[in-house]
């Protein structure tokens, strides 16, 4: 059997986002072995003579080896990601961003590192690769949160956002809010940046959920919406865990991934035609959405958790041969 290690990925004060070191952080707490990540990659000549190392295929096994080694990535980065690892060990990719965009660059990385097993969060490009290339097995792994980031907030009537567009935004939406003078009459955050362009609206992560569980409403919409360049993806993101998690009322469009873990809809499908219309009443009449997102958030309570998706995890590296954990723990499946 070999010994499998997640290279950690530590969270720090001044992160707009924690979906690996969150990831990362319940894998340490349920017991996975881990290492460090390396420093040797923030050197830009050293990383740049790896890649072409790498890109060679020259050093890297073959074979199943001792030592294997879990790559937390972004889809279209996961050479850069593995070094210099790649030359020790095994990879075993747990992958998000997965676009179809990055297809071709993801199979030459995961042909050239030789992976054998690969966990991602957006279940249609596992369908896709699975299909691809059938003697690697791919593993959906939904897109999770540490629930204990987020407060529920105030109750909705005592918010002081009325609107909060986060994340991507799909640009027909929001240009009929403009042009509906939403921000006239309701106080409507929209921008993820300040007037020069560079400093963030908000600057911390804790910033950022500040301002979320302050909101009644949030307008989310997955990147197959908001980009067509990613239309073949529809998957969930975070986005949805923060509002469902800080008590708010999202309008958008649910992605599938979400509904199938919840078995309901959480999300005020948006209207389209009359985009501000569907607002207005819906802040006209907020307290009757309490125990809406009171429901919302007890679901996403028992469903955003990483936890039960790392127990699923450990269950399958154990049945493929890996020894992951630091001591025997329950490996019960994904919640």
């Amino acid at each position: 059997m070999s010994i499998l290690k997640l290279v950690n990925i530590k969270r720090n004060l001044t992160d707009k986002q924690v979906y690996m070191q969150s990831f990362c952080e319940s894998w340490i707490a349920g017991g996975g072995a881990y290492i460090p990540a390396s420093d040797i990659t923030k050197n830009k000549l050293k990383k740049n003579l790896l890649k072409a190392f790498a890109l060679s295929g020259l050093g890297i096994s073959k074979n199943k080896c001792d030592e294997a080694y879990l790559i937390c990535s972004r889809g279209q980065h996961l050479l850069k990601s593995s070094l210099p690892f790649c030359f020790k060990g095994e990879i075993i990719p747990m992958l998000w961003d997965c676009w179809e965009y990055t297809w071709k660059e993801l199979e030459r990385d995961l042909r050239l590192l030789n992976v054998k097993i690969c966990f991602m969060t957006a279940s249609a490009a596992v369908r896709h690769f699975s299909e691809l290339m059938p003697d690697i097995r791919f593993y959906h792994i939904p897109e999770g949160v540490d629930v204990k980031d987020y407060q529920q907030g105030k109750e909705l009537h005592d918010r002081s956002i009325d609107v909060y567009e986060i994340g991507r935004k799909y640009p027909a939406y929001h240009q009929k809010l403009i042009d509906g003078e939403l921000a006239k009459r309701h106080k409507f955050i929209y921008l993820n940046k300040k007037p020069d362009g560079k400093t963030f609206i908000f600057e911390t992560f804790d910033a950022y959920l500040a301002a979320v569980r302050n909101s009644k409403i949030t307008v989310s919409f997955p990147a197959s919406v908001t980009d067509p360049i990613n239309a073949s993806v529809e998957t969930l993101s975070m986005r949805y865990w923060e509002s469902l998690l800080s008590k708010c009322i999202i309008v958008g469009h649910c992605p599938r991934e979400l509904s199938d873990l919840l078995g309901y809809n959480p999300v005020i499908e948006a209207d389209m035609k009359e985009p501000v219309k569907q607002i207005d009443d819906i802040l006209d009449n907020i307290g009757e959405w309490q125990s809406f997102v009171d429901k919302n958030y007890e679901a996403a309570l028992r469903h955003a958790s990483w936890d039960g998706r790392i127990k699923h995890i450990f269950k399958i590296l154990n049945q493929e041969g890996y020894i992951c954990k630091t001591a025997e723990q329950d490996t019960n499946g994904i919640d």
